[in-house]
């Protein structure tokens, strides 16, 4: 199987190489950053483009790791080869390849991507919408060399399940950077909460996430919310995010 690539950030990192190790052909890569291409073409021991007039034309997949905004410009842009093309987004519907080409679809693996951070593909999940039976089971298969946790997602769930993680994962990944500005002003080491860190994310393997709520805003202790607002004054942005996160906990618990 022969496998080009559409862009060369993280996802397409990570991707190309999990594929890679996996005996699958990258066969080129392509980045209107012609460094970034070059780069991520060296780890794959391929070819790259920065022009897509020159774009490889007898590849069986296309894979396009954009930016959500980008898809439709590129794909304008382009003479479409054959095969089957694809994205990784989370919320653009699969419908964006309509009018472009016949066999489309989504392979979009649930997980956040940092280039510096290696992943363990055979516990990402892999979401996949396809344009029909045949292309779905092509994606499918092509998922099974990476991992067993393969999901049949169409694209309105898809975008609440993008919804979802940005609150479960980008959000959350924020909390953990206002906390690690409190305590570097306080010379003490991020490395102190980390364990609660890990607890907090290992309850909700046993306990519902509503169940698995704690802290001050839950039974609404005036007190200490009143004191850690004093002690943000100097931080109006940072106190709006406590202020506002702790009225929505409450309102979310009052009745408990």
């Amino acid at each position: 199987m022969e496998i080009v690539l559409i862009g060369s950030g993280s996802v397409a990192t990570h991707l190309g190489l999990a594929l890679k190790s996996k005996g699958v052909i990258i066969k080129q890569v392509f980045s209107r950053n012609p460094a970034n291409a070059e780069n991520l073409a060296r780890k794959l021991e391929t070819t790259f483009i920065d022009d897509i007039s020159d774009l490889y034309m007898d590849a069986d997949i296309y894979i396009y790791a954009l930016k959500d905004s980008a898809l439709k410009t590129i794909l304008r842009k382009m003479n479409i080869p054959r095969g089957i093309h694809v994205h990784t987004a989370g919320s653009v519907p699969m419908n964006d390849f309509e009018g472009f080409t016949a066999q489309f679809g989504v392979f979009y693996p649930l997980q956040t991507f940092s280039i510096k951070k290696e992943i363990d593909f055979s516990k990402v999940p892999m979401c996949i919408e396809a344009s029909n039976a045949e292309t779905q089971m092509v994606l499918v298969d092509l998922a099974k060399l990476l991992t067993d946790k393969i999901y049949i997602i169409n694209s309105e769930q898809r975008k609440q399940l993008h919804l979802a993680a940005v609150f479960a994962c980008n959000f959350t990944n924020y909390m953990y950077d206002i906390a690690a500005q409190i305590l570097e002003k306080s010379d003490v080491k991020f490395e102190i909460i980390e364990p609660l860190i890990a607890e907090t994310a290992d309850k909700i393997k046993s306990l519902n996430p509503y169940d698995a709520q704690t802290g001050p805003a839950v039974r609404f202790d005036e007190n200490t919310i009143d004191r850690h607002l004093h002690m943000l004054k100097k931080n109006p942005d940072i106190k709006k995010v406590y202020d506002l996160l702790s009225k929505s906990i409450h309102l979310r618990h009052k009745n408990q």
